[in-house]
């Protein structure tokens, strides 16, 4: 009988995790070790709590519009002890759900800060673990921007956002990235103004431009204030209040709310890993890795936002994956050609492939929209905002990539990663029956409008 291989993962959140299980399930004898919660950010301090957040936002704006449909209610009011008690509720329903997962598969997990010593030893307070290959997966930290003020005043991150007891009256987010975009939506559908500001020309930058536009005046018509294109001089106080002195369109302004909120983005949390010490190669914190998730230290894996580059959740989990296939002698790679993105706001928006300004570069495009004000099951939830984008190859038709603003557009967007993996056309999109009445017919028509097209647009 042959020896299993010794397989240490090192972080057990949503890259980790499905690495040792993975592992498990082709053989290994695998050791997980975690310092804090299992299910790392995504499931303790980002994915599962904040779409918690948004559900709860979402549904106190359906009671308000509930006579829209006839049916009568009494003014809705927000209980934040209750809405913040059903968020912990679920998070730890889901970390107990893994925990499970990983005592079915015989996995040992240990409580701790792990070290590693060499590429074959792990130390786990006085344990030393010997490992025939070690996958880390340690994730990533919020990071804070260099502004003047910012250390003397109390600003919330992410996870102290996660923690809130109260509604502010006012916040200011700096960044509008993903994160930033949720937690303003989450702040301003409860009631909190909110002023969202961002450096760069667009809210969330990677964003198709027309997508971003569309984007950008959906939240301004819900209220939220977005200032794009905004350089942060100087932070302050002003009794209470955070007052933020920027400079946007050549122009100076001031604003000032209860609650300064820094959502800036995160970086990989590499401090722990004694890199220079035993050799192990980084790109800035993240450590450096090649299509195989493999580091250059033999047997040693790095995967999720610790590689840096795109921080997603469902990409952690792929890379998780690969590694443990590779860390049991495969020869797996790994493809970032169809990758969805996703936005849990109000409208959602989602994307998977080129965005228009990309594929142009490229080559000739030709690209079909299709308004979700022609989708029958649109109109029927009375969520008629938005629009399905395709950008195809103008010569064979070959979908390049597909952007969503609108309802349920993170769930639509598997569609699209699926046509994205399987190198399908726009004319086979359109070609297959989608059922109706279903927010989906809204990808067909956008795919129709490419090839003869669409039916329900005059």
């Amino acid at each position: 009988m042959s020896k299993k291989r010794k397989v240490v993962v090192i972080g057990g959140g949503i890259g980790g995790y499905p690495a040792a299980i993975k592992a498990a399930r082709l053989g290994a004898e695998v050791t997980l070790i975690e310092k804090a919660d299992l299910g790392g950010t995504c499931l303790n301090w980002g994915c599962i709590p904040t779409k918690s957040l948004l559900h709860g936002a979402e549904v106190f704006r359906l009671v308000k519009e509930a006579p829209t449909f006839g049916i009568k209610t009494t003014k809705p009011i927000v209980d934040m002890g209750t809405l913040m008690g059903r968020k912990d509720q679920v998070v730890l329903g889901l970390r107990r759900g893994v925990a499970g997962l990983l005592k079915a598969k015989k996995i040992v997990v240990l409580q701790g800060e792990a070290e590693l010593l060499d590429p074959c030893t792990v130390r786990v307070g006085k344990k030393k673990l010997l490992a025939d290959s070690v996958i880390l997966a340690t994730g990533s930290l919020p990071t804070s921007p260099p502004i003047l003020g910012l250390d003397d005043i109390t600003a919330w991150d992410s996870n102290d956002f996660l923690s809130m007891t109260s509604l502010p009256e006012s916040a200011i987010i700096i960044g509008g990235g993903v994160i930033g975009v949720e937690f303003a939506q989450i702040l301003n559908g409860l009631g909190c103004q909110v002023t969202l500001i961002e450096m760069m020309p667009q809210l969330v930058p990677s964003l198709d431009g027309e997508i971003a536009h569309a984007f950008q005046k959906s939240l301004r018509s819900q209220g939220i204030q977005v200032v794009t294109g905004a350089k942060i001089s100087k932070i302050g106080k002003s009794g209470k209040c955070s007052v933020i002195e920027y400079q946007s369109d050549n122009q100076k302004s001031q604003i000032e709310a209860q609650q300064l909120i820094v959502a800036t983005g995160r970086r990989p949390a590499s401090d722990g890993l004694r890199a220079d010490k035993i050799g192990l190669e980084l790109e800035g914190a993240a450590v450096k890795v090649d299509q195989y998730m493999s580091t250059n230290l033999s047997n040693v894996y790095a995967v999720g936002d610790l590689t840096g580059g795109v921080m997603l959740a469902h990409l952690a989990m792929a890379e998780g994956e690969c590694a443990a296939v590779n860390a049991m002698g495969g020869k797996q790679t790994m493809d970032y050609s169809s990758i969805p993105s996703c936005i849990y706001t109000m409208p959602q928006v989602a994307s998977v492939g080129l965005s228009e300004e990309q594929a142009k570069e490229r080559q000739k495009i030709s690209v079909g929209i299709f308004p979700f004000s022609g989708v029958g099951k649109a109109a029927v939830l009375s969520q008629q905002e938005g629009f399905v984008k395709i950008v195809a190859g103008a010569q064979y038709g070959e979908v390049l990539g597909v952007h969503i603003i609108g309802p349920q557009a993170t769930d639509l967007i598997s569609e699209a990663a699926l046509a994205l993996n399987l190198e399908a056309t726009v004319e086979e999109i359109a070609q297959t029956i989608h059922p109706h009445p279903t927010l989906s017919e809204a990808v067909m028509e956008a795919a129709m409008k490419l090839s003869g097209g669409a039916v329900h647009v005059p």
